[in-house]
């Protein structure tokens, strides 16, 4: 299967988005996405990898709003 670049760029952001929205989530809602994790993602881990998902996201939603214009 031989994927357009602007699609990859597109399924790219949808990852890093909903990474971040369950990062945002394990950081006000741990006592709930905690369990739901199997204890993988608690409250601090949860705050880092929102922090350094930030940057990504938006080099990722630069590209795509640069290339959708």
């Amino acid at each position: 299967m031989n994927m357009h670049p602007r699609q990859a760029l597109g399924w790219a952001l949808l990852g890093v988005s909903a990474l971040l929205l369950l990062t945002g989530f394990g950081i006000t809602h741990h006592t709930l996405v905690g369990p739901l994790t199997l204890g993988l993602l608690g409250k601090a881990t949860a705050q880092v990898l929102h922090t350094l998902l930030w940057g990504p996201f938006l080099v990722l939603l630069l590209l795509h709003c640069g290339r959708s214009g």
